[in-house]
């Protein structure tokens, strides 16, 4: 594990953002490695942690106090890192996805891509866009739009409270027309 030390501090006038990276349990991910890279170097006092994927280079990482990166925590451990982030910026995994969305974490998706040899194909690419359209959760394919985005300069806010209600509604009404077959047998 790099350094484990996290500082508690902001910039002046702004307040520290815990965010976890989740670069998924097969690959490493150099794209997301270089946003994490970017976001430790522009706010040395945000409480970082990535899971980098198996295989992960981590040397780049080491010099970084703000940051806790493994190739994978164990589950237990990951579940806590989840549950206390303010911000998930993640590969467009669907175990994280779903997570996100259940819990009302706010989140950004940087889907892997096949033709950059991060992934098999191009499946996240699919479950991003379909994620984004139906939610309104951004997603990026570059690395200084998210880094961006994390940093707050787009000024885009997630309302994961509102995709949260959407979802729970979506499953009401799925329930009342799944009874209402049933019924009808």
């Amino acid at each position: 594990m790099a350094r484990a030390g996290l500082l508690a501090g902001a910039l002046p006038g702004e307040a520290a953002l815990r965010v976890l990276f989740a670069a998924g349990t097969q690959f490493p991910f150099p794209r997301l490695d270089q946003v994490v890279l970017s976001v430790a170097h522009e706010r040395p006092d945000w409480p970082l942690v990535y899971q980098a994927g198996p295989g992960a280079a981590l040397e780049p990482f080491k010099t970084l106090a703000n940051l806790v990166v493994q190739p994978l925590f164990d589950a237990e451990h990951y579940q806590r890192l989840f549950g206390e982030a303010e911000l998930v910026v993640t590969h467009a995994g669907m175990g994280n996805i779903l997570a996100c969305l259940e819990q009302s974490k706010p989140f950004l998706m940087m889907p892997r891509r096949a033709s950059l040899g991060e992934h098999r194909n191009d499946h996240q690419q699919d479950t991003a866009e379909a994620i984004s359209a139906r939610y309104g959760i951004p997603t990026f394919s570059a690395i200084e739009p998210l880094v961006e985005a994390i940093l707050g300069r787009q000024g885009k806010a997630l309302h994961t409270h509102e995709v949260r209600e959407a979802i729970e509604s979506e499953r009401r009404e799925f329930a009342k027309r799944l009874n209402s077959l049933v019924s009808s047998l």
